[in-house]
């Protein structure tokens, strides 16, 4: 675990506060579900606050946290519980509902977030493109600083590393990813494939959604009600909406079929099927079955180049995917502490950087007393050069033990602060008249 530098200084004064899926039911997160505009008046309304320096709202379907930079640890806490979360839902200051996390342990759970491991559906991709954003919105209102900003770069770059370095983000472990792999195992492109959904529901919706996102061609829909059709068309603007009747007469084009009605009955059977098969002249047809109870009859899978996967096998795949993932969780956690541990070195040298400042002028101070009291001792033509020649050797007499105070967050380097405070008397304030 990375090191903070908290044995020789303060805490790091970071917290964060939030909920997720592991805390809260859907119905309270959708409470404190937070849009761009809403966002930017809950983080102004915090940094009024005297206790918060700096603040980041992260506000998604799954998870809503505030992480604060503050002067006063407990104030900040309370202000923030309230104004995120216990004025929209006061349910959720109930016992178990939030979390809290302090320096180091808010810092990492960040990095965490990013990296896929806090996530609803391990290693899902989205939320480092979401941490991002809310990192832009909070630094384009002013209210994410040297340290929010730069921790939220630590969080990035332990997100990407996680998805390059590791296999946590390998495997769909959702029905519209793990048809997207199906089809890219049958299909060359997506973008050629022409795609038939059958049913306009939260399913047939979110297979669409991420057909689309992965680059399918032609969409069409086929939906009993009038209602829900107008909804993906919505969603969906380019997608052809066709009479469910039509259905049959659109499976010749089809090059993928999602069904995911809520029929009691299968909605293509065998007998149905098969002429339109005929016509197709051996073109492969993937159908995806989501239905349930079956909306496509088992036996339709016997037909030559037709291959027909349902509910079942999609999630042995997911399954499997998930399996892959979780063994990946140990080399994630590797780079987050590699990123957390940069993080520590970055913010040690923030204390470093004041007393290499006091540094620098006490020993500027000493430099031009020294240069006044001697001139005369030198010819005028000779002044420039002498001011030239003894900057240079402070400079370079400083230069090394500044690069290493700045650089490491170290206990022993941070041991060396105070005894450097203390050998060069940079805490008084008189300047060394000797």
């Amino acid at each position: 675990m990375a090191r903070l530098p908290g044995s020789y200084s303060a805490e790091l004064p970071i917290l964060v506060v939030g909920t997720d899926h592991h805390h809260a039911l859907l119905e309270l997160r959708e409470r404190v579900a937070y849009d761009p505009r809403e966002t930017e008046d809950a983080l102004v309304g915090l940094i009024a606050m005297p206790e918060i320096e700096e603040a980041v709202l992260v506000s998604t379907c799954n998870r809503t946290e505030v992480y604060v930079r503050h002067h006063d640890g407990l104030d900040a806490f309370q202000q923030s519980l309230e104004t995120v979360f216990l004025a929209r839902a006061p349910e959720i200051g109930e016992e178990g509902r939030f979390f809290v996390k302090r320096g180091d342990a808010a810092a990492r759970h960040l990095l965490s977030v990013a990296a896929g491991l806090e996530s609803m559906v391990l290693g899902e991709p989205e939320i480092l493109g979401q941490v991002k954003q809310a990192t832009v919105m909070a630094e384009q209102l002013g209210t994410a600083g040297a340290v929010l900003a730069r921790l939220a770069r630590s969080a990035a770059a332990a997100g990407r590393r996680a998805r390059a370095e590791t296999q946590i983000g390998a495997g769909a472990v959702s029905f519209g990813y793990a048809t997207v792999d199906l089809a890219r195992n049958i299909f060359r492109g997506l973008d050629q494939c022409s795609v038939l959904v059958l049913g306009a529901g939260e399913t047939a919706t979110g297979v669409a959604r991420s057909l689309l996102e992965r680059g399918a061609g032609e969409l069409r829909l086929a939906n009993r009600t009038r209602e829900r059709a107008e909804a993906f068309q919505r969603e969906f603007p380019t997608a052809q909406v066709l009479g469910f009747d039509e259905r049959l007469g659109a499976l010749e084009a089809a090059d993928l079929v999602v069904a995911a009605t809520s029929a009691p009955e299968p909605v293509l059977r065998r007998d149905d099927l098969e002429p339109t098969l005929r016509q197709r002249k051996g073109r492969p047809l993937l159908i995806v079955d989501l239905g349930v109870p079956r909306d496509v009859e088992p036996s339709v899978g016997e037909f030559g180049n037709v291959f027909l996967h349902d509910v079942d096998s999609l999630k042995q795949l997911i399954e499997h995917n998930l399996k892959r993932r979780r063994e990946e969780v140990a080399g994630v956690e590797a780079i987050v502490d590699e990123e957390l541990e940069r993080f520590a070195v970055w913010f040690g040298g923030l204390e470093a950087a004041p007393v290499v400042a006091q540094l620098h002028r006490r020993a500027e101070e000493i430099r031009q007393r020294e240069i006044s009291k001697h001139r005369s001792l030198f010819p005028d033509t000779t002044h420039d050069q002498l001011d030239v020649l003894t900057r240079s050797i402070v400079r370079k007499i400083l230069h090394h033990p500044s690069a290493q105070l700045r650089e490491s967050a170290e206990q022993e380097n941070l041991r060396h602060l105070a005894a450097l405070k203390d050998l060069f008397r940079l805490d008084d304030n008189e300047s060394d008249t000797k």
